[in-house]
Order: C-alpha cells, then sequence, then structure tokens
C-alpha cells in the first residue's frame, strides 16, 4: 500500500524510526463517503519521544475500508485522468449555480485573442465562450517554442498556424483537455498576448481580471516547473499511487493526497498565477497525483474516495466581500496570499496583482505604487510577517517600488500583513510627488478621498486624540472629567456630519510646493515620493524576549511596539557594538483601537466621567524611519498607546517618503 501525503523527508524518518503504524478508525455513520458499508480510517505514524514515556504522532496518509459485497466498480485513479464523475459535476455547475455563471460586467478587451483548436490558428473575438489556461512558464524557455510576437502573429491565425511540434507541451495537453470537454476555444497568455507589443501587452495585462472572471472554466496546471512539462494524466501517465489490496471480505484503498514539499509544485509559489485562480469561476486542477474541480459552491474529486467538499470561507481565496466584511479586508487578504508567493521579475510586483486590486478598486487612478487611494491611510499600515530583509527602494524595467508601498517587499518570501485592530482615521496629510513640482505651485493631499470611511465609534476616539493635540490646529471643547461618551460624540457629530467634512478641516488639503525640501523640488527624475506634515518624536527599541521589539521612551517605559517579528532588526540588535540606547525617528500615520488583552492595556485606556472605559484602547499608528538627505525611507510599521504618544516630546515636520 502507498501512502501519500508525507514528504520524502518525512517518509525517510518513518523508515529510521521505531515506531508504531496506528490506525484511527472511524465508524460508518462518521465516514467521509456515503453508504453505510464505508469505513475511513487515518493512519498515524507512533513515535516515541525522549525518555519520559512520552509519545508523537506524525499523521501519514488515509484509507477506505470497504466491503467487497457491496463495492460498486467506481475506478481508482490511474495514470490517465478519469473524466466521468468531474463532467458530471463540471455540467451540473454549468446548468445549474447561478453563483458560478460569468458576470454580466465583464468585457473583453480590443484585440482578444483565443486559439481555435479545431482548426489550430488564432482567432480574434471580441465575445465568445472560452476555456483559459493558468500554468508556470519557467525561468527559461525554450526560444524554438511557439510564443506571439510581431513577427509570428500573423501565421499563427492562418489554419494549423500552431503546429503540435513546436508548442509548449502543458498548452498542448490544454488543447486536448479542451477537445475532451467539447470546449473549442482556449486562452494561454504565451500565444495570446503579443509578447513584444508593449501596448497589446499592458492592454492584455490589464483586462486580466475580465478574462479570467469571463472564462467559462480556468485549467489550472498545478504540477511541473515549466511550460514543457505538460500536464500530469492527460498527454502522459502521472504516477500510479492509489491501489487496493483485498483482505478477507474487505477492500482497503489509499485516498489520494498531494505530497508535501514537492518541489515541482511550484503553481501555488508563483505570484502570476494567484489571481488566476482567485478571479475564475470555476477551477479545474490537474496535480501529479489527481484531478480535481472547484466551483464557488463545492470541490469535487475524479475519484470516489475524495469526499466532496463545501468552499471553506474562513480560508476561501474568492473575490467577494463578506457581508460583514469591507473592501479593504478583502484586499489585505488577498495581499496576504499573493506577497507569499515568488516573482520571478519584481518589477511585475504590481501587474500580477492588477486583476485583483481592479476588481476590488474601479477607476483610473484607484491606486498610487499598489496602495487604494479611497483607503490610502490604512493601506499605508502593512509589514512584513517576519521582518528578514531590509525595505529597500527598488527601480527596475521602468516600475518604481517605494518603501511605503508593499510591493518593496514583494518577492522576498516574506508575506504582507495588516493589525487586527479598528481604524478610526488620519492624523497626517499624505501629498504624491511625481517628477518636477517646483513649478505646480501646491499639491493636494491624496488622502482627501470622499469615499474614504473609518470603523464604528471613530467620532469618539478622534475627538480624544484632538485634545490630546494630535491634530494641529483643530480643537473640541470637552473634558471626561465632566463629559461621558455620549456627549463627546454629540458634540463632534454637531460639528462634522462625516468623515470627509472633518478631514477637510483637520488636515491641510494642500501644501505649498515651495515648503517641500529643496532637493525634491529640484529633481525630476525622482518618481514614487510622498510628503506628509506629521507629528515625528525620536524613541528607542528594545528586543521582546521572543520575537520584535517594545518601543519604548527615553524614561524606559514600553509605550508600544513593532509590529511583525522583525528578524533583521533583531539580528543587527544582537550584533557586536549595536548602540542599545540609539534613538529612532517615528512619525505619526493615523488611529486605531486595539482589543483589550490584559491589564496593561486597561491602563493604557481612556474613562469618561460616568466611569465607562472606551471597548477599544486608542493607539496611534507610527512609522520607524530612516533619512539619508532630503529623502526619508521606511523600517518598520509599530504602534503606541495614544496616552504615551501624547506626553512625548513631539516635533511638526515635513517628511519625504521615497
Amino acid at each position: 500500500m502507498i501512502v501519500v501525503g508525507l514528504s520524502a523527508a518525512e517518509i525517510s524518518e518513518v523508515r529510521k524510526s521505531n515506531c508504531d503504524i496506528v490506525l484511527d478508525e472511524a465508524l460508518p455513520g462518521d465516514s467521509e463517503s456515503e453508504g453505510s458499508s464505508v469505513f475511513s480510517a487515518e493512519i498515524w505514524a507512533k513515535f516515541s519521544e525522549g525518555d519520559g514515556g512520552g509519545v508523537a504522532y506524525n499523521w501519514a496518509g488515509d484509507i477506505h475500508i470497504d466491503d467487497i459485497k457491496s463495492v460498486s466498480a467506481a475506478s481508482r485513479v490511474g495514470g490517465k485522468v478519469s473524466w466521468v464523475s468531474l463532467m458530471g459535476r463540471i455540467n451540473e455547475c454549468y446548468e445549474t449555480h447561478t453563483e458560478c455563471q460569468r458576470k454580466s460586467r465583464c468585457s473583453l478587451p480590443p484585440g482578444f485573442r483565443v486559439i481555435d483548436v479545431s482548426r489550430r490558428c488564432l482567432v480574434e473575438k471580441s465575445n465568445c465562450r472560452f476555456v483559459a489556461l493558468s500554468y508556470v512558464w519557467g525561468s527559461n524557455p525554450q526560444p524554438s517554442l511557439l510564443a506571439a510576437s510581431r513577427a509570428t502573429v500573423d501565421g499563427m491565425k492562418k489554419d494549423g498556424g500552431l503546429p503540435a511540434l513546436k508548442m509548449p507541451q502543458t498548452i498542448e495537453d490544454a488543447i486536448e483537455i479542451c477537445v475532451r470537454m467539447g470546449e473549442r476555444y482556449l486562452w494561454a497568455d504565451r500565444l495570446c498576448i503579443i509578447q513584444d507589443d508593449a501596448d497589446d501587452k499592458k492592454n492584455q495585462i490589464e483586462a486580466m481580471g475580465d478574462i479570467y472572471s469571463s472564462a467559462q472554466i480556468v485549467l489550472v496546471a498545478a504540477y511541473g516547473d515549466s511550460m514543457e512539462f505538460g500536464i500530469p494524466g492527460v498527454g502522459g501517465p502521472r504516477k500510479t499511487v492509489q491501489h487496493s489490496e483485498d483482505i478477507l471480505d474487505l477492500r482497503i484503498t489509499n485516498v489520494i493526497r498531494d505530497v508535501k514539499d514537492d518541489p515541482l509544485d511550484t503553481w501555488t509559489t508563483r505570484g502570476w498565477t494567484y489571481q488566476e485562480a482567485v478571479l475564475s469561476n470555476r477551477r479545474l486542477y490537474f496535480t501529479n497525483t489527481r484531478a480535481f474541480f472547484e466551483c464557488e459552491r463545492f470541490i469535487c474529486h475524479e475519484d470516489q474516495f475524495n469526499a466532496e467538499q463545501s468552499r471553506n470561507e474562513l480560508f476561501s481565496t474568492r473575490l467577494t466581500i463578506p457581508e460583514d466584511g469591507t473592501r479593504f479586508q478583502s484586499f489585505a487578504r488577498h495581499l496576504g496570499h499573493y506577497t507569499s508567493r515568488n516573482l520571478t521579475y519584481r518589477s511585475d510586483a504590481h501587474k500580477a496583482l492588477h486583476g485583483i486590486s481592479t476588481s476590488l478598486y474601479k477607476g483610473t487612478g484607484a491606486f498610487i505604487n499598489g496602495l487604494p487611494v479611497v483607503d490610502f491611510d490604512h493601506a499605508l499600515l502593512w509589514y512584513p510577517d517576519f521582518g528578514k530583509n531590509v525595505i529597500e527602494r527598488h527601480q527596475t524595467q521602468g516600475e518604481i517600488l517605494p518603501t511605503w508601498s508593499w510591493s518593496s517587499a514583494m518577492g522576498l518570501s516574506d508575506p504582507v500583513r495588516y493589525r487586527a485592530s479598528d481604524f478610526y482615521g488620519t492624523l497626517a496629510p499624505w501629498y504624491h510627488i511625481n517628477g518636477n513640482v517646483a513649478f505646480s505651485g501646491s499639491i493636494t493631499a491624496l488622502n482627501s478621498h470622499p469615499n474614504s470611511e473609518p470603523d464604528d465609534d471613530w467620532q469618539v476616539h478622534m475627538a480624544i486624540a484632538i485634545k490630546e493635540g494630535c491634530m494641529g490646529s483643530v480643537s473640541l471643547d470637552f473634558t471626561l472629567e465632566t463629559d461621558n461618551f455620549q456627549t463627546v460624540r454629540e458634540l463632534f457629530n454637531t460639528r462634522w456630519k462625516d468623515y470627509h467634512s472633518f478631514r477637510r478641516e483637520a488636515i491641510p488639503l494642500t501644501i505649498k510646493t515651495s515648503e517641500l525640501p529643496h532637493g525634491i523640488s529640484t529633481d525630476a527624475a525622482k518618481q514614487g515620493l510622498i510628503a506628509t506634515r506629521s507629528h515625528t518624536a525620536l524613541l528607542r527599541v528594545t528586543p521582546r524576549p521572543s520575537y520584535s521589539f517594545y518601543i519604548i521612551n527615553s524614561e524606559g517605559d514600553i509605550i508600544g511596539e513593532l509590529c511583525g517579528e522583525a528578524e533583521k532588526l533583531r539580528e543587527q540588535a544582537i550584533s557586536p557594538g549595536y548602540n542599545l540606547r540609539a534613538e529612532f525617528e517615528f512619525i505619526a500615520l493615523s488611529l486605531s483601537g486595539s482589543k483589550i488583552y490584559s491589564d496593561e492595556y486597561s491602563l493604557k485606556n481612556y474613562t469618561d466621567a460616568d466611569g465607562n472605559s472606551l471597548n477599544k484602547v486608542p493607539i496611534v499608528n507610527v512609522l520607524m524611519i530612516a533619512n539619508k538627505g532630503s529623502f526619508a525611507h521606511r523600517r518598520a510599521l509599530g504602534w503606541i498607546y495614544l496616552m504615551d504618544w501624547a506626553r512625548l516630546q513631539r516635533e511638526w515636520k515635513i517628511i519625504v517618503l521615497e
């Protein structure tokens, strides 16, 4: 019996260890499969742990145990894909799943091309039913393989213009799948986008959201490290790993699971393929051991032994915004998944997320260097989960990845995260500087969008920030010694009807270019800059016992924390010669509310005249920066209790981030 699920290293360890194999059997009623005669069981490797008599278990796989007399003639997963059950469920989805149908708002771009699998040529179509392919290109495709270019595209439009002999094997196998499924048109980017035509490439990439959303189904070549690898079980046989053994009156069959840590399982690690899966409504995956179909309603496999599953909303990568969530929460979720993947070219950081980004935030100019303008203040609050690298500005192949954008961390195997705290509003204006600004006179704040919305109860928290002197010249006449929170809320709402009207008065909407440092206005070539006028403070940091850092004031009191593991900074902090009393510059970004996790948090909370405490502790989101001439660059994100931030010696400064 072959057990699938362990990596090669784990199998080797099991073989070398003195362990027992344990079968954890479920009753028929608890089995994943339908039918009372079917048992399921998990296989575990049981190890002795240490000298204290402890026991450890390592999961090894699953099996099905059936009564031979009642076993149907269901086929096992073999060398070739078994299409019967897959096509039944796929056709059911086509016919009955309204949530999986093509969205009416999707439109294909001008010059949209598909492969006519019957005539083996490229055709231009403004509207048609088609299948799309998601696959891994590989690092060095053979130049002899077919690719659309300005020189070759006309020949590819002739009947037979796409000969099998020169076709990348993965695309050739996808053509065979289309024939098997009765689909005439296939979209594959290598042949349907003119690779050396900058305008065509830009138009097609910017329409990627509509292309994958419009596809009838997306074929996912989820195994293989290049377009020459092919699709297992289609053009060539895949390794047979499902077997049955008859023992007495029972038939025992192993359940197919994907092997962990397989070096050829590269599709799930590539940045470009992430949005291709997210944007599609139906996906048919091909791994090296099995094929399975996923739509908006369920997941089903080609064999009867893997139970059909409903979509898991907790871990779902679907594009839709949950009813109890926001557009920004969906953006942050996808950004976390996307930045955990790799890109061959870092210049693709924005492009490979473009379809998802523009599906959530529509309109021209909706993004600045990867950050949504309408939620710009919130979007600035990203941080690398592990902090394994120094954040640096990159300019490559015409793309700018500034340190204030998550794109500067893309491709570094360090996923970007956002803190799970409420967002109450900005404490600083932000001005986008591009090129020569010397003659523009003034720049309008980019974070003054009328559709920006903070979280509930932002008024009371922002009123307290005003009282603590965090909002410049704006004032509000109240005191918590005599007023309760309800009175403060009513006073705030009387003066400002909504967040937009408050922000227009609280932060300067424009900045004169003459106020910027001299080097900024004369550097015409510098792109991707943002400027702010905000409170700054010099503070120290000290390593926490196990990860990250505390932020401390001049008296040595803990007043906040850096976000994420901050591994690179910890590495520097424990190196010989590091100055533990070094001060770093922090700038105030915005106001948030944190859950009360301990008594320490409670001590930093605010109480009104009636003895009521806020539900969330007000915190100031801060950015640790380092200066280099006229410019500053981001070092780390952190937060400080508002109560402590208000007591610091602060200074209003104009900062330009690059």
